[in-house]
């Protein structure tokens, strides 16, 4: 009980700090009140602590409707804020900007031009909500890249209205701001996110996402967006890994001990499946990342000719290393593209596998070229299974908890002292 006492105190002296940095200062020429900027960048949960403090400031210091915009990256987590900050306020208005596209507008398959945005209808529903009016907002649908009706917002009792979107904090909608809000994340966890929302939301493929990620999304982000989010009042850092969200991960035992075939097959069910394969795996850096430390590669493989994106990060448990994995086909040419993301190639792995494996377990017999030494690993969803498997096969007392770029960059240190 003490020790829960003490908790709570700790974060209240917490939220009361963070509660004193937020400020409202007068516009100028103006009577209305807005948010004086806030130097520090902010994680997730402080940042939507000083947003949901700041809305009820302003609530009580100006009159007519209040009005929020969160602007960032695709995929930096705009939606989950907005949303996030919906569900903990009665009756606030959220509206999205991705709702206000136009198609008609498109050339050559750009879907972050800012020209694309439809600032007309936009600005009449929000100049119609300050009017205390209710209004019909567009409502867009991503896989047939159309307007398909319209939705009505009531005017919110709360007198708040949350706009979001990638062009949220732009000059055309800056004046008509009381809170500027920037969600911004890394690019790597920012590109896995975006694929696996549009993957859902649109129905593109990986490929295509990645392809437009790096031939438009970026550059528009660079040349629009990012000196917008310069002028916000709050700047939230978000950090959330999507591979948080992924429920089962590889469980991976892995040995230097000699063991046969034989002796696999042995501890196998009888209805086990053999085959042999040769890879090159690319292993990317992320922009920023030190390689030393880095645990998110981004694996780009070559088998038979056919290339697989691999999005996975793990961790050590020891002596497991676990590895939740997304996986997508893709074309060579995809490697140019995230190179002017900013990846770059740490290190190519050439591998020999023998394999094999039954419902629950893989067994892998790796030669690795580049270490010049062999492996065997022991994979599976099921970790108990997994280790029952890799202690009848006597491995018990030799395992290495570290992936194969971790070993390769372990022993470039080693080789560079």
């Amino acid at each position: 009980m003490a020790d829960e006492t003490f908790r709570d105190d700790l974060q209240q002296k917490h939220l009361g700090r963070l509660k004193d940095q937020v400020r409202l200062v007068k516009r100028k020429n103006c009577e209305r009140y807005e948010v004086a900027p806030i130097k520090d960048k902010l994680s997730f949960e402080n940042g939507f602590f000083m947003v949901f403090h700041a809305c009820k400031l302003l609530v009580q210091k100006n009159d007519g409707m209040i009005l929020i915009g969160v602007g960032g990256p695709s995929g930096a987590g705009k939606t989950v804020l907005a949303d996030k900050i919906f569900n903990s306020m009665p009756d606030i208005a959220v509206i999205s900007m991705d709702n206000y596209n136009d198609s008609s507008r498109i050339v050559d398959g750009n879907f972050d031009d800012p020209r694309l945005t439809d600032y007309e209808t936009l600005l009449r529903n929000v100049c119609d909500l300050k009017e205390g009016k209710p209004v019909e907002v567009p409502v867009y649908d991503f896989k047939s890249s159309s307007r398909t009706g319209y939705r009505t917002v009531e005017v919110p009792s709360s007198r708040i209205v949350i706009i979001e979107g990638i062009y949220a904090l732009s000059e055309r909608l800056r004046p008509l701001l009381d809170l500027r809000v920037s969600v911004t994340g890394g690019i790597h966890l920012d590109l896995i996110k975006r694929v696996i929302r549009d993957i859902q939301r649109a129905g593109q493929e990986p490929q295509e996402i990645i392809h437009q990620i790096s031939e438009t999304v970026y550059p528009m982000y660079k040349a629009y967006i990012e000196p917008d989010l310069q002028t916000a009042h709050i700047k939230i850092t978000n950090k959330f890994n999507p591979f948080f969200g992924f429920q089962s991960p590889t469980y991976i035992l892995k040995s230097t001990r000699n063991v046969s075939v034989d002796q696999i097959k042995a501890v196998l069910s009888q209805d086990f499946e053999e085959t042999t394969e040769q890879t090159y795996d690319i292993y990317l850096l992320p922009p920023g990342e030190d390689p030393e430390s880095c645990q998110s590669y981004l694996r780009m493989r070559n088998k038979d000719g056919k290339y697989s994106l691999m999005f996975e990060e793990w961790v050590t448990d020891d002596p497991f290393v676990i590895s939740p994995r997304i996986t997508f086909a893709v074309s060579v040419r995809l490697l140019g593209g995230l190179m002017a993301l900013g990846y770059t190639i740490a290190t190519i792995l050439k591998r020999s596998s023998h394999i094999l494996s039954d419902d629950g377990v893989c067994v892998k017999l790796d030669w690795l070229e580049q270490l010049n030494r062999h492996y065997v690993q022991v994979q599976g969803t099921d970790r108990l299974a997994v280790s029952y498997i890799a202690q009848q096969m006597g491995l018990e007392g030799s395992y290495i908890p570290r992936t194969y770029i971790e070993q390769i960059q372990l022993e470039k240190l080693v080789m560079m002292v």
